[in-house]
């Protein structure tokens, strides 16, 4: 006998009922869930509900690793980069060793007879190195100077200290940096425009190359003063003068330039 319309009832709204129990609770599971990932967007994009965080300060807790920092720059602008320095040298090196192979082609024309083929050879010679020389007697000098000023400012007493406080100061202040970052994050602070836009999201599963990327960024800004509110780096620095200071600085922005490359999808 067939079950009467009573008794299939009677079995459906139990299900039904512990259906919409079950609904309920994903729904107000999904709803929690929905909340924390929107939390998480937030602060992998920088984006916090908190206030805004200002990187760039320099207060009371950094100003002296930030003044060792400003006076190693100063110290520095006279000083060569050790690159530089190699290729200087090399540069007054090779006009050196001109001049002493046309001082030697001299001697041997002056030395007794010789063949008219021999020393028309040598003749030749000689004028080619004076070709040389002269082409390159101007830079020789500049070279020269370059070098004898690097001298002179490597043995100041106090650029020598401030050179050496410097880099105690660099290793300070990127710490600093990394701690600025860490509070940032855990107080769910609103990051600068700068920062989002250089390093955009944490990157997933390992954040260690964006850590990297985040706190060499700050312990830039921080270091050569940047504040540029929308352009990570700030301008683009030059290398041109050589001095250790600017080689550096050029350095260390292709560097974080790459790694900000990196990041990207």
């Amino acid at each position: 006998m067939a079950p009467t319309e009573k008794e299939r009832l009677d079995v459906v709204e139990p299900a039904i009922a512990d259906l919409k129990t079950v609904t309920e609770v994903l729904t107000a599971e999904l709803g929690r869930v929905s909340a924390r990932l929107l939390v998480l967007e937030r602060r992998m994009s920088g984006a916090g509900s908190g206030p805004d965080e200002d990187l760039d300060a320099v207060d009371d807790e950094i100003a002296d690793v930030v003044e060792a920092l400003r006076k190693a720059w100063d110290a520095e602008q006279e000083v060569l980069a050790d690159s530089v320095r190699v290729r200087v040298r090399q540069e007054v090196a090779e006009f050196e060793e001109l001049k002493a192979r046309r001082e030697a082609g001299r001697r041997r024309l002056e030395s007794g007879r010789k063949a008219k083929f021999e020393r028309d050879n040598i003749t030749h010679e000689i004028h080619q190195l004076d070709w040389h020389i002269g082409a390159r007697q101007s830079n020789a000098q500049e070279s020269s100077d370059r070098l004898a000023a690097d001298e002179r400012a490597t043995q100041e007493a106090w650029r020598l200290e401030a050179i050496v406080a410097g880099e105690k100061a660099r290793e300070e202040i990127w710490a600093a940096a990394r701690a600025r970052i860490d509070r940032a994050l855990a107080a769910d602070l609103r990051l600068p425009v700068w920062f989002r836009i250089g390093l955009g999201e944490i990157v997933c599963p390992d954040p260690a190359p964006w850590l990297l990327a985040a706190t060499g960024l700050v312990a830039y800004r921080l270091e050569y003063g940047v504040t540029d509110v929308v352009r990570p780096l700030g301008p683009i620095p030059s290398a041109s003068s050589g001095s250790a200071a600017w080689v550096r600085r050029t350095e260390i922005y292709g560097d974080l330039v790459e790694q900000m490359k990196g990041l990207r999808p």
